[in-house]
């Protein structure tokens, strides 16, 4: 089967008042894989939530394609492949989970004598099966958004879009859904996440990409995306201001906390700062190595 998401060169210009334009997306090329959890980064305003109803469908570009498996994105059987979560999600509020699904299901061409079935498996799947007749309007914030994730689901599809899957939920819900997660890709599922939780992205995600001003500016796994270089972290007692001085000269990154002292170098710099250290008698208390972190990619990247 062809890939999952394909975009080459894709741009959309939107029309403002007074003959004034702003470009969304400005020359998108990406290529989702199978079977893997693909993390769509980049700060409010870079163009994903553009580039993620133009795979949908919902708009059309200016330039550029966008295809789902080979297919084009206004193709209804390949559009019964995907499931969406959007970001804020809204459903009526007197409708059950059950109801809601059973809708969905429907509308995924899921025969009505497995309807039932289709819809008991994806509230399981998010743990809502207690939840599954209360109307949505008494459900919380967290616990509609687990009826979200299982509207994606019902159809079993083999894209999932998922827009800030894990909006709302508390810290045992984070963890069911990132769990969830790994479980679909094992499966075979291809799973296009959207979030602003750069560690999530970091711990779950094989791929990454990072736009900004509509641009891709970084793509790959979130190693390759992360600066390389290792740095050596030294913590030690307060200093006074004449030592911190000296210490500069060195290059060395000083962060002073109340009780401690953070001196951040480069590896090849760090006898100098233990020699200079010892020389002016501070404690060391704790030394250990550091690398950039995907948040700090991003920020270096996409601010």
């Amino acid at each position: 089967m062809a890939v999952p998401i394909l975009t080459d060169n894709l741009s959309k210009t939107y029309k403002l008042p007074g003959k004034q334009t702003r470009k969304a997306l400005d020359g998108l090329s990406i290529e989702v894989p199978e079977g893997v959890i693909f993390g769509f980064l980049g700060p409010n305003g870079a163009g994903k939530t553009t580039t993620i109803k133009i795979l949908l469908d919902f708009i059309r570009p200016t330039s550029g394609t966008a295809s789902l498996f080979g297919q084009s994105t206004d193709n209804p059987a390949v559009r019964r492949l995907v499931g969406y979560l959007p970001e804020q999600p809204y459903f009526h509020k007197f409708l059950k989970p059950t109801e809601l699904l059973s809708l969905h299901a429907s509308l995924c061409g899921i025969p009505s004598r497995a309807v039932k079935s289709a819809v008991t498996t994806a509230l399981e799947r998010v743990a809502m099966t207690h939840y599954a007749d209360t109307p949505i309007g008494k459900l919380s914030k967290g616990l509609t958004q687990r009826v979200g994730i299982a509207q994606a689901l019902v159809g079993n599809p083999k894209l999932l879009i998922l827009d800030e899957p894990t909006s709302g939920l508390d810290p045992i819900g984070r963890r069911h859904v990132r769990d969830l997660l790994i479980e679909l890709k094992r499966e075979g599922h291809t799973i296009f996440l959207s979030s602003h939780l750069l560690s999530e992205v970091e711990n779950l995600c094989d791929i990454v990409a990072v736009i900004k001003n509509g641009s891709l500016v970084a793509f790959g796994p979130p190693e390759q995306i992360r600066n390389a270089t290792t740095y050596i972290r030294v913590y030690t007692q307060t200093a006074e201001i004449d030592c911190l001085e000296r210490l500069r000269f060195l290059g060395v990154q000083i962060e002073q906390q109340t009780d401690r002292m953070i001196f951040r170098v480069e590896p090849e710099k760090a006898y100098e700062l233990f020699r200079a250290l010892e020389q002016l008698g501070l404690q060391l208390l704790r030394v250990e190595t550091e690398r950039e972190s995907l948040e700090e990619a991003f920020l270096r990247l996409a601010a």
